[in-house]
């Protein structure tokens, strides 16, 4: 099997190329830049890419879920998501583009290499169920969020939103209720790390 391991991590990359090229049947090729990554796949017939989603390391602001989706798009590629961002969030748009899986960094080794056979070899995927909300935000109710991520105040959140500060509170309450939180600091901390927004 060849693999393409996307990884801005120099040191954790290659020793995930020795730990997975250990069994003799995986072979890893790691690019050095992202301009290489195109060129390889123009060139060379990967069974799948192992791609991590902070990317920043290879190229400012890079992140490999927007990545995941250009190469499936445009390649057709099979993408394993491996991230230490295990967070729902990501994990479902990783589902709703098309990838193979979201694997956590926290894994062992031997979790990881099943996967990957699995992925290769019998075409299956991997995702875990987890579920941090019984009822999901709407597109909506993120903005806000978001906004207030930010550190912007009601009446400029408002604003943004083209709404009444009264149709805002009303729609913050409803936010208060999915997440289960009382304001919005908590709100804000909260969807942090169901992964609403962004760590990095």
């Amino acid at each position: 099997m060849k693999i393409m391991l996307i990884e801005d991590h120099k040191m954790l990359a290659q020793c995930l190329k020795m730990d997975l090229e250990s069994g003799g049947d995986i072979r890893v090729d790691i690019p050095e830049k992202m301009k290489d990554i195109k060129d390889k796949l123009q060139e060379v017939t990967y069974d799948l890419l192992l791609i991590d989603i902070n990317l920043d390391g290879l190229a400012k602001g890079e992140n490999g879920l927007k990545l995941s989706e250009a190469l499936i798009r445009d390649f057709g590629v099979k993408v394993l998501i491996l991230s230490g961002y295990n967070l729902d969030f990501y994990r479902e748009k990783a589902m709703d583009m098309g990838c193979m899986g979201f694997i956590s960094k926290e894994e062992s080794t031997q979790s990881l290499l099943a996967k990957i056979r699995g992925v290769c070899l019998e075409n299956k995927r991997y995702f875990s169920s987890k579920n941090h909300l019984q009822e999901k935000l709407t597109e909506n109710e993120l903005k806000i969020l978001r906004l207030y991520a930010l550190g912007k105040s009601r009446k400029e959140v408002a604003k943004e939103a083209y709404m009444s500060t009264s149709s805002l509170a009303v729609l913050l309450n409803r936010i208060y209720g999915k997440l289960n939180v009382k304001n919005y600091q908590e709100m804000v901390q909260k969807a942090r790390e169901i992964g609403y927004i962004d760590p990095f």
